[in-house]
Formats: structure tokens, sequence, C-alpha cells
């Protein structure tokens, strides 16, 4: 199901991954950076995965994103984090190296890969996992401005999940939110 839009952009689906066969964003179906938002406030920006971004075709997650300045997406870390990337989130489908996808970039009630673990109404953290994030405070972690907003499940895995979360307009990795930026509805 394709979700409404609001914007300039004519007929994007904001769910699907189209295929790319280099990484200069040749035959992306709009230019590479191109930012719509949905009717909901979610605001998502077009990406394409990179060469290097690891092992993303494993899993057909929702796994968080680290956007270069060129558009480019990879699987999300805490060196990438530190260097103050911003952040994205992937649709819950496979993507895999040179492929374009509308990364969520704000708002609210879409889902994203996290630990089990993971505690509602906390600060996401990155993970020692690329593209999976936690609420754990390790000395590598990085603070993601981005909350869970429903406990897990007890049909959880041990290694990861999939929960609805909140994230206002995504600020850059490694900026410390505040309570009142970080207030779910």
């Amino acid at each position: 199901m394709a979700l409404t839009l609001v914007g300039g952009v004519i007929g994007p689906n904001v769910d699907e991954v189209s295929s790319g066969t280099t990484t200069t964003g040749a035959g992306a179906p709009q230019p590479l950076g191109t930012r719509i938002t949905g009717v909901d406030g979610t605001v998502y920006v077009l990406v394409q995965a990179a060469s290097t971004s690891g092992a993303m075709a494993s899993v057909k997650a929702p796994n968080a994103y680290a956007i270069l300045s060129t558009f480019r997406a990879k699987l999300v870390t805490s060196a990438q984090a530190a260097a103050g990337l911003s952040v994205g989130f992937a649709p819950p489908k496979v993507i895999v190296a040179h492929d374009f996808f509308w990364a969520r970039v704000g708002g609210t009630g879409f889902t994203a890969r996290v630990a089990a673990a993971a505690s509602a109404a906390r600060y996401l953290r990155t993970t020692t996992t690329a593209g999976r994030l936690g609420t754990a405070s390790t000395a590598s972690a990085v603070v993601i401005p981005a909350v869970i907003t429903a406990v897990a499940s007890s049909s959880t895995s041990a290694a990861n999940t999939v929960r609805t979360i909140y994230a206002p307009a995504l600020a850059p990795l490694g900026t410390q939110p505040t309570a009142t930026t970080l207030n779910p509805p």
C-alpha cells in the first residue's frame, strides 16, 4: 500500500525499494536527496545504498542508516554516528548495494530494527551490530534522537526485533536530545 504524500513530488511509493546499478544515482526514481513529507508528518529522503553497506540483504528489517552528504546510505555504526552523519530508517524490505529507497528521517509511528532488550521511552543508541539500535549505554554507543514508543512483545528473539519509534526531525548523530525534543505523543 502506497502512502499519500504532500509536497512537490508526484508518484513515489515510500515503501518500495528500486534496483540500482551504480553508486552515482544513475537510474534513481527521483534525484538523490529529494525530500517529501507524508500526510502523517513523516519526512522521507531518497537515498542509495552504498556498495560497502554491509550484509543488509540478509534481513528484511527497517535498519538504521548513516546518510552521507552524497545521499548514499550505510548501515549506521558508532563510528559514523560519532562523525556526525545524519540517520534515517529504511522500509522493511531487503536492501542490497546500490538500491534506492526512501529513508524515514523524521516522524512517528514507523518501525526500526532494535535490540530485543531495548526499553520503551528511552533514547536509542548505536550498538555493536551495524544498522541495529538499542537503549544500553556503553562506552562506544552514540545517542540517536529517537525513542521507542512501545515495549517489546514476549515473542521477540534475543538478536533483534522491530519496534515502533518516535523520531522528531532527526538531528545529526551524536547530539544529545533533550526531554522536550523527545516527548512521544
